[in-house]
């Protein structure tokens, strides 16, 4: 029929009313609008085309759309009044379009409502089937799978009953049925096997709790008679010990008379000895006091004959010049002009001292080259410009005076260590003398050598001798000591030309001797010390080995009687410049206690290491014994105002590190002004035992790892805390302990968290003052100290940081679940930093009260920066 009216209209349109008319049939259901759903759809489509899907749902609604869209295209106003009935039958077909649209429409809201609950249903029963396949399924499960197929269930019956799936859903219902009768079952079958175990468990429970009261009872026995075993052995062991305490009172009392007998019998000799000594040495003083005297006069003698020798020669040189004058003026007179009857008299040559034709300078730009670029600046010398000389120490000269005051000096001991000054002049001054001089204060320190073609041959910087005239003069200055507190380090060298006993040109140069200087901790290193106490630190050197060598560094063990290596010497440096590089020379500073006990060390991997004695020996008493070993004199990383780093030491209050080495430090101006750290509770005075600086991945970053007593206390109370109070500590040490029993040392407890209070917090405030340290630089290291100042366990923080790693003393913390758990701790505490970390069998040095970084010493690669490019200028 819809076929047929769109047909008639297109007719219509074409041929007039009276051919629509004839085609044209009004249907009788136009007026029916109340028609269900079916009915409307089946006599308004062809045979064939009734929706059995949704889609097609959807396609008749689009066409139902489009024909209404067509439909309201076309006027339906009739021209003429008997063409009326044309715009009654628009009007109908335009109504039953409607009709059929919103029929469709709702139909099309059924089926998805039916399509939504049906994957709802299914999505349910695939969460049913997967829990259905769980292994080993409890009631539980099964009872969660019964609830998602009586859902799924439930959401099939809200399909209706006219939409396309409801035969399908019906179908499905059934099938689901069948599944929750089998979980149903399945349930109930789970329910019944846990009840049986449960009860299996209950009886197993009460079995067990007998057992365990029998066993109570059983031990609750033993106890009671151990104990009264206990109590006897006590009483017997009281009962020894008196015997024994007897014994040794009496054993001391009379260990004691025999020592005072041999204490004065000591004294007696001593008394007898210091005499004898005395006498002894006041012969020598006066043997010493004549010879001096005889060299003296010889020497004097000696002078006035040079002297007498010199001033004979200049006055032949005098007359010679002289005679060779009178001759001028007589070639002069023999030739008279008109113009002239007077002699004229020469002019003498008086060039300027900056004049090039007399130059006279050292390296003073630190170039590597002597030009004229260094002639500007050159008579004041700081520490960032001017000319550096080199410390040459004199190690071959056996004698017992120091360097600094032998006056015979022959010749260089290193030609390649002279600081080369040149002296380049005019041929004007051919006929003049040349002279070096020394200010008063520096003469004694240095010495000026004249390079010749016989070699370097020493200068006279007296004045009295000239110097072997060339017009291109190479001179060559050593210092015979560093800078300390009665030399500030800087010589005047004076270049004077004289002719006829008249000074004609003169100048001056500034020179300064190049400051010692330590690497700190976080430089790298080449090589590691340690000396070989034979087999009870043989397995310490093995490990040090296996550690120390994959980082390219090389281990040298030395034989003797140096136990602790880093109170032996401290190694530093010092720098030269030389063309597009630097000179890097390895400089020790040695301790004077003991000497014959602690020669130098020399390096493998710096054969031309220099050894300085700064300083006398000191008689300490025996509680500061250690306090001059170099373990106490260290330096920071560089840090804002110091680029080279800062020195600090421990003060013990009554016995600081030596003085005199300390105003060595500070004459070199360079680390300094050292800054003193509180020692005076620990056992060495030393402060490489509480203070350490650490390098991290990151290229000039570091961190400062510090002892921290409360630190090792909370790492107790928090083992103790997660039950571990019966885990052994201090394992195979003479402290050897449970964290339990040394909790309830309260002594020991109350003693460490005092050093921290009162000791430990101040030092960590004024070392962020001091060096300007963050927070998070700080890294507190859990160890504890004994009452006389004693690390308690092997101490972490006395390690030496060796080319990205970290040597540790093993602490020999509790083990837990096989791991050292104060290991842990201190790796967890680096972690930040990325500090590789290898712990080492310490345990020979922590009964004798040192670790790791105290048994070796370390030669560290030299910074290569020059230092003068590092501080701001005139510095």
């Amino acid at each position: 029929m819809r076929l047929v009216k769109y047909i008639a209209i297109a007719i219509i349109n074409t041929f007039g009313v009276v051919i629509g008319i004839i085609w044209v049939a009004v249907p009788a259901t136009v007026a029916q609008p109340s028609l269900n759903y079916q009915l409307a759809l089946s006599e308004r489509q062809p045979d064939g085309e009734t929706p059995k899907s949704l889609s097609e749902l959807y396609k008749l609604r689009d066409r139902l759309k489009v024909q209404l869209d067509n439909l309201a295209k076309t006027p339906d106003n009739a021209p003429f009044p008997a063409e009326l009935w044309k715009s009654a039958i628009h009007r109908q077909q335009s109504q039953t379009l409607t009709q059929q649209l919103q029929n469709v429409q709702s139909q099309i809201q059924i089926e998805e409502t039916a399509k939504y609950n049906w994957d709802e249903a299914a999505k349910f029963a695939a969460q049913a089937v997967l829990i259905g396949r769980t292994s080993n399924p409890s009631s539980a499960t099964w009872e969660q799978s019964q609830r998602l197929w009586q859902i799924a269930i439930n959401t099939l019956r809200l399909i209706p009953h006219d939409s396309f799936l409801a035969d399908g859903a019906i179908d499905k219902t059934i099938e689901y049925q069948g599944n929750l009768s089998v979980a149903t079952y399945e349930m109930q079958v789970a329910r019944s096997v846990e009840k049986v175990r449960a009860e299996e468990e209950e009886i197993r429970e009460r079995a067990r709790k007998e057992q365990e009261k029998k066993e109570f009872a059983r031990r609750e026995i033993e106890r009671k008679e151990q104990e009264k075993k206990d109590r006897a052995r006590k009483e017997l062991e009281r009962q020894e010990f008196q015997r024994q305490e007897l014994a040794r009172k009496e054993l001391e009392r009379q260990e004691f008379q025999r020592q005072e007998l041999a204490r004065k019998e000591l004294e007696k000799q001593e008394l007898a000895r210091k005499e004898l000594e005395k006498q002894e040495l006041q012969r020598q003083e006066l043997a010493r006091q004549e010879l001096e005297r005889q060299e003296f006069q010889r020497q004097e003698l000696a002078r006035q004959e040079l002297e007498r020798q010199e001033l004979a020669r200049q006055e032949l040189a005098r007359q010679e010049l002289e005679r060779q004058e009178l001759e001028r003026n007589q070639q002069a007179t023999s030739q008279p002009t008109p113009e002239s009857t007077v002699t004229p008299t020469p002019t003498p040559v008086t060039p300027a001292a900056s004049s090039p034709n007399f130059f006279f300078a050292g390296d003073t730009n630190r170039d590597g080259q002597i030009n004229e670029q260094d002639d500007a600046g050159k008579e004041q010398w700081s520490l960032s410009k001017g000319a550096l000389i080199l410390f040459n120490d004199r190690n071959n000269d056996r004698g017992k005076i120091p360097t600094w005051k032998q006056t015979k000096v022959s010749a260089p001991r290193r030609a390649a260590m002279l600081s080369q000054v040149n002296l380049t002049l005019s041929e004007n001054f051919k006929t003049s003398q040349l002279f070096i001089t020394a200010d008063s204060i520096a003469s004694p320190h240095i010495s000026v050598f004249q390079k010749t073609g016989d070699g370097w041959q020493p200068v006279d910087i007296s004045g009295a001798k000239p110097l072997v005239f060339s017009t291109n003069i190479v001179l060559g200055v050593e210092a015979k000591q560093f800078a300390d507190r009665n030399w500030n380090g800087t010589v005047n060298l004076k270049a004077t030309a004289q002719s006829n006993g008249q000074e004609i040109a003169s100048t001056t140069i500034q020179m300064g001797v190049s400051p010692w200087m330590i690497a700190p901790n976080t430089a790298p290193v080449t090589e590691v010390q340690v000396s070989d106490r034979g087999a009870v630190n043989s397995e310490f050197i093995s490990q040090l080995k296996q550690a120390v060598e994959p980082t390219g560094a090389k281990v040298k063990v030395l034989q003797g009687d140096r136990t602790w290596m880093q109170d032996t010497q401290k190694n530093g440096y010092v720098q030269l410049p030389e063309e597009s590089d630097i000179r890097l020379f390895n400089v020790a500073l040695k301790s004077n206690s003991e000497p014959e006990k602690n020669p130098p060390v020399k390096s493998t991997q710096n054969r031309d290491l220099k050894v300085v004695k700064i300083g006398n020996p000191r008689s300490l008493d025996p509680v500061s014994q250690w306090s001059d070993g170099y373990g106490n004199l260290q330096v920071t990383p560089p840090i804002p105002g110091h680029p080279m780093g800062r020195v600090y030491y421990g003060n013990s209050g009554n016995a600081s590190f030596n003085p005199e080495v300390l105003d060595f430090i500070q004459a070199q101006r360079i680390q300094g002004p050292p800054v003193d750290i509180d020692t005076s509770w620990l056992l060495t005075r030393q402060v490489d035992e509480i203070i350490n600086f650490i390098p991290t991945q990151t290229p000039g970053q570091y961190v400062m790892t510090i002892a921290s007593p409360e630190a090792g206390v909370k790492l107790l109370e928090e083992l103790e805390g997660r039950g571990y109070g019966d885990v052994t500590i201090n394992r195979g040490l003479s402290t050897q302990t449970t964290v339990s029993a040394a909790l309830q040392n309260r002594a020991l407890i109350q003693h460490n968290l005092y050093l921290q209070n009162q000791k430990l917090n101040p030092i960590i405030e004024k070392l962020k003052r001091e060096f300007l340290l963050r927070d998070d630089q700080i890294i507190q290291v859990p160890v504890m100290f004994g009452y006389s100042g004693y690390a308690w366990w092997p101490n972490m923080v006395n390690s030496v940081p060796v080319n990205g790693k970290l040597l540790v003393s093993n602490p020999r913390g509790p083990m837990i679940e096989g791991v050292d758990y104060t290991q842990e701790r201190l790796r967890q505490l680096l972690l930040p930093a990325g500090v590789s970390v290898s712990f080492l069998d310490d345990r020979y040095y922590q009964e004798l009260k040192g670790n790791v970084q105290s048994a070796t010493n370390t030669v560290r690669k030299p910074e290569e920066r020059p230092f003068w490019q590092s501080l701001p200028n005139n510095y």
